[in-house]
């Protein structure tokens, strides 16, 4: 999700969906399925923590065929006596020039919510590389912000440096803006090592402009890619 605050979460305000992983860039092979398991120390989404600081777990699977794909994922939450978060997206990446475009769509559902604050996002993100340099930008909507009925944009432009074939680091800021609510600025910076082929470890810093709940915070994510 995507919760700025427990209370937040259940009224006009349930403000609050790639998870990280739910939103991971579609596989590049011509036809591929793949797979992923993860454990984290704390579920971190646009700066905001999704389980009140406690780690997480999630498991997501996405498909693929030429420049079109699918996918689903779940993990665990902590927030207005929610347990349980699943992600279901899709879209169409091409390349334009030197620039992959990127167009999609993400459902973020929760069960057992107390009020309904299930999301439909459109997803439009442009990616370049030049040699170890990987940059770009992206931008979501939503016309009902987690059953807020606000309509909400938020922006981003990000950028990742690989070091070596192991070791590569990127950052990421982004501006949340929703009709009626205070908008917030997000950003984060991080390292991720591979371990081995399948294995990788992410340790990343993320804060926010004073937003509730977007404390300054680091997160450590282990990744199992099948």
């Amino acid at each position: 999700m995507k919760h700025t605050s427990g209370a937040a979460a259940l009224a006009a305000a349930c403000l609050t969906p790639q998870t990280a992983l739910a939103q991971a860039s579609p596989p590049s092979s011509p036809s591929d399925v793949s797979a992923s398991i993860a454990v984290g120390s704390d579920y971190v989404w646009r700066g905001l923590t999704q389980t009140g600081g406690k780690p997480a777990a999630f498991v997501t699977v996405t498909a693929t065929r030429g420049g079109f794909y699918v996918g689903a994922g779940t993990e665990n939450v902590d927030f207005a006596g929610i347990s349980q978060e699943y992600d279901l997206w899709g879209g169409y990446a091409f390349t334009a020039g030197d620039t992959t475009v990127d167009l999609g769509l993400s459902f973020y559902g929760y069960v057992n919510a107390p009020a309904n604050i299930d999301t439909l996002e459109a997803k439009l993100a442009l990616t370049r590389t030049r040699g170890k340099l990987t940059y770009g930008s992206a931008a979501y909507y939503t016309p009902n912000y987690f059953g807020s009925g606000q309509d909400a944009l938020y922006l981003e432009a990000n950028g990742a440096w690989q070091f070596s074939d192991r070791l590569a680091g990127s950052a990421a800021v982004g501006v949340q803006t929703i009709s009626s609510l205070d908008d917030y600025v997000t950003w984060n910076a991080g390292l991720s090592y591979a371990l081995s082929k399948r294995l990788k470890l992410d340790l990343r810093y993320h804060d926010t402009d004073g937003y509730p709940e977007g404390s300054a915070r680091g997160a450590a994510l282990l990744t199992y890619a099948f």
